[in-house]
């Protein structure tokens, strides 16, 4: 998550109010605005939005290093199989519907190999007119796996042994191996045929490096993309032939602006309708809310990461003996949190504060939250728990054992905001009676896995949701010297139990032995407090009033729905 220190706050806001005028004044560069003249009746609609980088290009699967801005924007041009809605539930788009063991479009075979099976909706067109097909999905199977042709989808394609369209409406993958995640349709974004096989043949190494991914891309979204001016701006007209029914807006004008003081401005001078993550840090957009009261302006939030308190389950590591690698010590550390007071502090109700690794309005929330181990603030069951777990108080009022002071250190990357937390916590833990040492990791050190394994204590470390079910608990993943410290599981956390459900959720497909493995592997995780799950990062989305459509406390990119945004 993009946050700038909060104390240029002030600042910032001040130039944004110098330089609206001069927004106002002169639209920012790129695709020209459509004049009413273009159409009879009323003007077209014209819906600017506004990123913080430009993305490198128009297919998420085979360009490297998109981030998020590929994704919010991709939408607009590029619809898929299956998609997750703002809650993370897969809805059909391209596809009639997700495949399933009921409907016998996903099957697992005894030797643990799979077939899943496709079917695609009639009457689907490409912006540049010809039909959709099944062949179109065998071609993009053909170049995924072709080793000359860089992608970023892992895993799954590996198990994809191979792939056929017995019909135009109907494509089957057969996999080497049960992989769960085949229902979300990785690997698949349809690329056209008919457009792009010859250049395919002609030179595969530069295929992926092709304007058909950028300046010239064809999708099978709502809005074709007409211009891309690098580096300044996109402009996307809605695609007439969309099978869905027309886009309700005429134009979408996608700006770059790499200054979030300029971005701001542009916005409060109603030269830019929308703003999306991850642009601005959430402090502008608290600043925002509150000068748009009554307004009909909107601030919206994408739930991003899950921001958390990763322990030290190492022994060799801990400091001081006898703390994080005891579950007593771990609860009593996490109850003495008032999780709550923590996110109201940093958000001021936009980040909720967090029980678990299942968002407050997922998918499968309603189904596990009875099963979740409940920690609640509690100052003195905390300081009990300590007692329970053979520390005792010294005459200075410190805690202590076997001679050695409960001292701490609680560690965290550089950052305001970041340091914030840090104070928060170390101040909650000393009204318990613990000393609590702040650190901040060098900016060397960040990306070296072998010290950040190594650090003692609690550090603070945000991952998605999605990560916090896999290998980042499994005890095959720990960091280690074995695997040059790239393992997932930095930590060091360790448990049967818990490698035991984490393997069952690995090779289970039916909803409903999920959803029981998923309340297991809370009751065995979370009751272990294996992690201190703290608050929902919230990544900030901005709209002038008569912009339709936007979804709140959207668990994926705000721009999952671009087709049914409208501009009123």
């Amino acid at each position: 998550m993009l946050q700038p220190a909060r104390q240029r706050l002030p600042l910032m806001l001040a130039l944004c109010a110098l330089v609206v005028s001069a927004c106002t004044a002169a639209p920012l560069p790129g695709p020209d605005r459509p004049l009413a003249a273009e159409a009879p009746g009323a003007p077209p609609k014209v819906l600017t939005i506004a990123i913080l980088r430009e993305p490198p290009g128009l297919h998420a699967d085979l360009i490297q290093g998109g981030g998020s801005g590929i994704r919010q924007v991709y939408n607009l041009a590029q619809d898929l199989l299956v998609r997750e809605d703002a809650r993370g539930a897969l809805v059909p788009q391209l596809a009639v519907e997700p495949i399933s063991t009921e409907s016998g479009t996903w099957r697992i075979f005894p030797d643990g190999s799979m077939e899943t099976t496709w079917k695609l909706r009639p009457g689907i067109k490409w912006h540049d007119g010809t039909p959709f097909t099944a062949a179109d999905l065998l071609f993009s199977f053909t170049v995924y796996k072709d080793p000359q042709v860089p992608n970023v989808v892992g895993q799954p394609l590996a198990l994809m042994e191979s792939a056929t369209a017995p019909d135009p409406l109907t494509f089957v993958v057969r996999w080497s191996s049960t992989y769960v995640g085949a229902g979300e349709a990785p690997g698949l974004i349809p690329m056209p045929r008919q457009r792009l096989e010859s250049a395919y043949h002609t030179d595969r190494s530069a295929f992926a490096a092709g304007p058909w991914f950028t300046t010239e891309y064809v999708g099978l979204g709502p809005y074709r993309l007409e211009r891309w001016d690098r580096g300044v701006s996109m402009k996307f007209s809605r695609f007439g032939d969309y099978y869905r029914g027309l886009p309700p807006i005429d134009t979408v004008a996608v700006r770059f602006l790499s200054d979030t003081g300029t971005m701001v401005a542009n916005l409060l001078a109603e030269a830019v309708d929308v703003v999306l993550p991850q642009s601005v840090d959430i402090a502008v957009a608290l600043d925002l809310r509150r000068r748009w009261a009554g307004t009909g302006n909107q601030v919206l939030f994408e739930l991003g990461a899950l921001r958390y308190l990763e322990v030290q389950h190492r022994a060799e590591h801990e400091r001081p003996r006898f703390s994080t690698t005891s579950q007593p010590v771990r609860q009593a550390l996490y109850q003495a949190l008032d999780r709550n007071m923590l996110a109201d502090a940093l958000g001021e109700g936009s980040e909720p504060s967090a029980d678990s690794w299942f968002p407050p309005n997922g998918a499968l929330r309603s189904q596990v939250e009875a099963w979740i181990p409940r920690f609640p603030f509690d100052p003195a069951r905390a300081q009990q728990l300590l007692v329970d777990a053979g520390w005792a108080r010294g005459g200075d009022g410190t805690w202590q054992r076997d001679g050695e002071r409960f001292d701490i250190q609680i560690s965290g990357t550089q950052g305001t905001s970041t340091e914030r937390e840090l104070n928060i916590i170390a101040d909650a833990w000393k009204a318990i009676g613990v000393e609590a040492r702040l650190y901040v990791v060098p900016t060397a050190l960040v990306g070296d896995r072998e010290y950040r394994s190594k650090l003692p204590g609690a550090g603070l470390t945000s991952l998605p949701h999605r990560r916090l079910t896999t290998d980042p608990f499994h005890s095959r993943s720990i960091a280690s010297e074995t695997n040059r410290w790239s393992g997932p599981n930095r930590s060091g956390y360790a448990k049967p139990r818990v490698d035991e459900v984490l393997d069952r959720l690995a090779v289970t497909i039916d909803p409903l032995e999920r959803i029981t493995l998923h309340r297991q592997l809370l009751q065995e995780q979370m009751g272990d407090v294996a992690l201190m799950p703290l608050y929902w990062i919230a990544d900030p989305v901005l709209a002038l009033r008569g912009v339709k459509g936007i979804q709140d406390n959207s668990t994926v990119e705000s721009t999952w729905n671009i087709f049914q945004w409208d501009k009123l």
